[in-house]
């Protein structure tokens, strides 16, 4: 078996709602980035190709930064990673504000995640799987995931809002827009510290025995190493896909094929996150009832077969509509995917297992959205979409043709349990988890 009950020292419940809590934190500084980083570089003067690159050096330090945590993560404890890479972020965030030299905002952007690109990517993502899944019972290991992806979610929003506040410093307080983007960007070094401060209430429930112990980690050497990059190259080609159709590049299909304008767009894409959090939030539930894996895999077909739907739609009412009910899917497989490889790999692998899968999705989803530029580079067509949902269904088909026999413990047990009540029944019913829909 490659789970367990979490450790009976530290403060297991206590260290998840921490983790919540500083992803949640992390994720409106994140929000905030987001709306404001390219228009800040914008109005410092730096030209439209520099301001790729800087925000190109970011995912490169994404994928090194996660890296080093794999290789060398045992050699101190998974609390002091947690706050020297908030601590590492905040910093970065400072020099954001402080100055438009172009090569220290390159080392900022590398060391400071400035792109921007989502809380599923980076360093810290990595511990904060590893570490939700030492905490974490079997069984309330995939509602853990969920309320850490609402937690991004939420965070992502209000930031987003919160970036709201230049324009108010330069209606109202008739401040330069350089200097109001610059006060507003400041409150994401400030919320990386205060995660930082989080984290370091963290107790030793996070750990597992083998961190701290001052040795490093061959990847290519671990006992589950075929598990780990098998499915994590799988998750590449998943990755790669969803970059490919990302929301700007449905707002622009709507834009450009039907004519809906920004306000319209910008409505259809609020009902998609709500029910984006349905979807989160019903992953649990349905996991329970048909296992990890099928959550993971038949949700996706059913989202990605709709995808192919809205991208052949004749009028806008019916676009939106299979839009908005593709996105009650779409999101199914976060939490059941993080909990189902954290399960399936032993607690001293985990940090592996989950920066594995970080570097797998973030280098396969770099070319995704030039990829979609070349295809649209004549015209606006369906192809991306067509394209994006066949190569996840040919991975949903084979991430499930490569794992269907590996189930986590907490499935094992459950299957035996219920074969058991059924023989004492006479009767041969089916354990749900070994159910296909």
């Amino acid at each position: 078996m490659t789970d367990a009950a979490p450790s009976v020292s530290g403060r297991p419940r206590l260290d998840a709602l921490l983790v919540y809590s500083g992803r949640g934190v992390r994720a409106i500084g994140m929000g905030i980035l987001a709306v404001l980083i390219a228009i800040y570089l914008d109005a410092v003067g730096f030209s439209t190709p520099r301001i790729g690159f800087l925000l190109g050096v970011s995912l490169v330090g994404g994928v090194a930064l996660s890296s080093l945590v794999v290789v060398a993560g045992p050699v101190m404890s998974r609390r002091n990673w947690f706050v020297l890479l908030g601590v590492i972020t905040g910093f970065s965030g400072i020099l954001l504000v402080v100055t438009d030299n172009f090569w220290l905002l390159t080392i900022g952007s590398f060391f400071g995640a400035f792109a921007a690109s989502g809380m599923h990517h980076g360093p810290i993502v990595q511990l904060e799987q590893a570490g939700l899944a030492e905490v974490a019972t079997p069984e309330q290991r995939t509602k853990s995931f969920a309320y850490l992806s609402v937690f991004s979610s939420g965070g992502r929003a209000f930031g987003a809002l919160l970036a709201g506040l230049a324009t108010v410093l330069i209606k109202i307080f008739d401040l330069e827009p350089v200097d109001a983007y610059r006060i507003t960007i400041s409150m994401y070094a400030i919320l990386n510290f205060g995660a930082a401060a989080i984290y370091m209430a963290l107790s030793s429930a996070v750990e597992t025995g083998t961190i701290g112990v001052g040795r490093f980690t061959n990847p290519l050497r671990t006992k589950s190493r075929g598990r780990i990059l098998g499915i994590s190259g799988l998750f590449g080609i998943d990755s790669m896909a969803g970059g490919m159709v990302s929301d700007a590049f449905v707002s622009f299909w709507l834009f450009i094929h039907f004519g809906v304008n920004e306000g319209t767009i910008g409505a259809v894409l609020v009902v998609a996150q709500i029910w984006n959090l349905g979807s989160i939030w019903a992953a649990p539930y349905v996991a329970r009832r048909i296992g990890l894996l099928n959550t993971m895999v038949w949700t996706q077909i059913g989202a990605n077969l709709l995808l192919i739907a809205f991208a052949l739609a004749p009028t806008l009412p019916i676009a939106i509509g299979l839009f908005i009910l593709r996105e009650l899917f779409n999101e199914m497989d976060v939490p059941t995917r993080q909990s189902y490889v954290m399960a399936i790999a032993p607690p001293d692998e985990r940090v592996v297992m989950a920066g594995a899968n970080n570097l797998g999705r973030t280098v396969f989803r770099m070319p995704s959205t030039t990829f979609t530029g070349l295809l649209w580079s004549n015209s606006v067509t369906a192809a991306p979409f067509i394209i994006a949902a066949t190569a996840k269904l040919v991975y949903d088909v084979a991430v499930y043709a490569a794992f269907r026999g590996v189930k986590p413990p907490e499935e094992d047990l459950r299957a035996s349990d219920e074969a058991e009540e059924a023989a004492l029944d006479g009767t041969t019913e089916v354990p749900a988890t070994d159910r296909t829909l």
